[in-house]
């Protein structure tokens, strides 16, 4: 897995990719064999968001919510 963070094994999302550790987060993309990457300004907002949303209330994620309907669809 190409992610830089050690914390990638607290991530629950199950839509969660990889991160670079720093500011970037990649998750599952909304069409077939595609990515979504969540690019943050600071280092600060890229925590919250890992910490937050990825490790523990993935379902809050607005990421997760757009994602998850394109499973209900099925």
């Amino acid at each position: 897995m190409p992610s830089g963070s050690y914390r990638q094994a607290d991530v629950q999302c199950p839509f969660y990719k990889y991160d670079d550790g720093r500011r970037r987060i990649t998750c599952e993309g909304i069409i077939d064999k595609s990515s979504i990457a969540l690019i943050y300004l600071t280092r600060k907002d890229f925590d919250i968001q890992l910490l937050t949303f990825c490790c523990e209330h993935y379902k809050r994620c607005e990421v997760y919510t757009m994602l998850a309907a394109k499973y209900d669809d099925d």
